[in-house]
């Protein structure tokens, strides 16, 4: 992957199952962001480091959020921006 942020996004993408006693139901909670890392003129070495604070984060936020909803799913990754 080239590491110029101009071509990047980060990408933060989650899924939550959570059982509804009430309804006896299980509702799907969702949402993503995405940020353009052109903004940023991130050299390739600060998109490195950006890349592995950015992973260890988010693994964080999704073993808190195991925690409390075990049917959950945290995807966060750079991505070359889609052409």
């Amino acid at each position: 992957m080239d590491n110029s942020s101009k071509d990047l996004v980060a990408v933060e993408e989650i899924l939550i199952a959570v059982e509804v006693s009430d309804l006896n139901d299980v509702v799907i909670l969702q949402g993503q962001a995405i940020v353009d890392l052109a903004e940023f003129e991130l050299t390739p070495q600060e998109t490195v480091k950006f890349k592995k604070i950015f992973e260890k984060v988010n693994t964080k936020l999704a073993e808190s959020l195991y925690e409390q909803f075990p049917a959950t799913s945290v995807i966060s990754e750079i991505r070359v921006k889609p052409q």
